[in-house]
Order: C-alpha cells, then structure tokens, then sequence
C-alpha cells in the first residue's frame, strides 16, 4: 500500500529540498519556532472531541481532530474529515499530506505508522529503544505539525488523540510546545456510554464497529488511562497543563476554552464576541461520531445516573473510588431526572 498512499506529484524526487540531515534530523536552514500544541488527553467518551471542536471555533486555533490516527487509517483509507469530504479530496488535508511529504520517501506514511506503533504506548518501551536510533521519527512528528500550522494559517493546533503515551513522544519532540488538557468524566457515565455500540458508518463518523465494553474492562482502563495522564501533566508541569472535567466543560464551554487558550500562550487572546456554542465543525480528522454533525450544541448528559442498574454503579465506584474522590466526584450517586443529549 506503501507506493499508493500518496498523490504522484508530492512523492520524493531529485529536485525535492532536503528536509533531513545524515542522521534524519530537520536540517538547520530549515529550523522553525517551535508550534504550540494543545493536547487533549484522557480516556474515551469523555467529551475530548467536542472540546476539540469547542476550541476550533477560534480562528486562531486548529481544531485537527485525532491527529494520530492520521497516518495509522485515516488518510490510507481515504476516511472523512468533518467538513464532509474524504481526507485526499479535503483542501486542508490534502494540502497538509503534500506539504509534509515534500522530499521525503514514497513509504513516508507506512513507515510513520509503524514509528508511531513503537514510540506511543503507556509504558514508553519503545522511545526509549527509540533513544539509539535516528531521530527521522521526530524530525517527520514536527514538520507534520508545521504543515498544519502553516496550511490552516493557525497560531495553535489541537490534537485530541487523548492517548497519554503520544504526548509523552510529542513532549520530547522538538519543534513543538506542548501544552496538555487533561480531560475526566466520571467513570460510571464512561461504562455507560461505552455500553453502547455502534456498526460501522464511515459517512456519519463511526469508522470501525465500536463494540460495547465491559463494564471491569472499561473501570480498570479508567483507571490506567488517568493514572498515565496525570504522570504525564507532572511531565510538562503545571505552567503546561491543567484538568478539567467533562461535566464542567459542558455548563460552561466558554469559560473553559477561555481558561484553556489563556494557558497556551497569551497572543491567542479569545476574540470578541466568540463562544463555542452553537458549534460548527471543521476539520477534525477521527473522534467521535458528533464531528459529522453540521452544528452542535453542547449540553449536558447525566442520563446514566437513572439508567445505569445501581449494582453496576456501585461495581465502577468500588474499582474507581480513589480517583473519582480526587476529582471531585461523589461516591454515592442520587438518580437524575430523564434529560439530556
């Protein structure tokens, strides 16, 4: 698939600059500012993709979606943006992909799976093995980033791949400044909503058949996942990271993005007049099935509190109780009136 993944015209040729040194660093005429990241973090069903979209509606920031997967389906399979057009037939990414495979070989994309495969897991095997190689890995992680920053014309770009590992590669990634959003739900409303599958529907976002999760399987990865995150806002420090929850985030969407945007850096001043709510998806790549949605309005969704049998509430709350408790959430649970979205 390696030769066919990419347009003819952005493969590698003689007269294509070289971005890569000897060794596969980004040579030094070539050296940029470093592009400011906001990393969206956490485990699934948390709210991670409308607060992607949330902070795309400045027009300053570019709200990418679930940039990892970019390499990994989203553009071998030709998937959808949210704008409603396949990735090689969308403006933005098709502008992205040829600018950030200028000089570069013909496998670029199944060769940065693979990378990825080996550099963003939890445990970070793999970039430290990855320590005694070249840094080609890296040097192709920050000019993909320079690529959206330049095509979407954005101070800021947002990636809301959630997986703690990823930002652990791209905090040690030159070339970007990584600013990271830790982002919790209570863990019973995730078992709920993650109790419920989807079949496969490329066109309205759902790419693959999401199949219902356990509920032990969905607490213990709750656990892991948040554990790993919070290591990874230790990593960065507070001057570069902040927590917010899900259910915050959905009373008070501008004040979030507000308080997120004063954090990566003071220039992306929130303009007048902007909040994120009715909100319009753009060009967010992977996530959840709502960035096919022409417009979204964000609301709150505490349905599982009278849904969810009070034996399974009580099975997520003993395995989750320590950080349910340091983030704010009661334990024992009052049955919510039938609303919501």
């Amino acid at each position: 698939m390696s030769s066919a993944v990419l347009p003819e015209r952005v493969r590698a040729s003689d007269d294509a600059p070289d971005w890569y040194g000897e060794r596969g660093m980004v040579s030094p005429s070539v050296e940029a500012a470093p592009v400011r990241v906001i990393y969206i973090a956490g485990y699934g069903r948390s709210g991670t993709t409308l607060l992607d979209i949330a902070l795309g509606q400045h027009s300053g920031v570019m709200g990418a979606g679930e940039i990892a997967t970019l390499a990994r389906h989203v553009w071998p399979n030709d998937e959808y943006c949210a704008c409603g057009a396949r990735v090689h037939s969308c403006p933005m990414w098709r502008g992205i992909v040829e600018t950030w495979a200028q000089g570069d070989e013909t496998d670029l994309i199944d060769d940065f799976r693979r990378a990825q495969e080996r550099t963003e897991t939890i445990l970070g095997i793999g970039r430290l093995i990855e320590r005694w190689r070249s840094g080609r890995h890296a040097a192709r992680t920050s000019k993909l980033f320079e690529a959206i920053a330049t095509q979407s014309g954005c101070a800021v770009v947002v990636d809301s791949s959630k997986l703690p590992g990823r930002a652990f590669a791209l905090a040690a990634t030159h070339g970007i400044e990584l600013t990271v959003v830790h982002v919790v739900r209570d863990a019973r409303g995730v078992a709920w909503s993650l109790k419920r599958g989807f079949k496969r529907q490329i066109d309205v976002g759902v790419q693959r058949e999401l199949v219902p999760k356990p509920l032990l399987y969905t607490a213990l990865r709750w656990m892991i996942v948040n554990l790993a995150t919070e290591r990874l806002c230790r990593r960065v420090g507070p001057s570069r990271s902040m927590r917010i929850r899900y259910e915050d985030f959905v009373s008070d969407p501008q004040g979030i993005v507000r308080r997120i945007l004063a954090l990566a850096g003071r220039d992306v001043a929130v303009e007048p007049g902007f909040a994120p709510g009715p909100m319009f998806p753009k060009h967010q790549v992977a996530g959840s099935r709502h960035r096919m949605q022409p417009e979204i309005v964000v609301a709150q969704d505490e349905r599982w509190k009278g849904a969810m049998p009070r034996l399974q509430q009580w099975l997520i709350t003993l395995v989750c109780a320590p950080l349910l408790w340091r983030y704010g959430y009661p334990l024992r649970i009052a049955a919510a009136k039938e609303k919501g979205a």
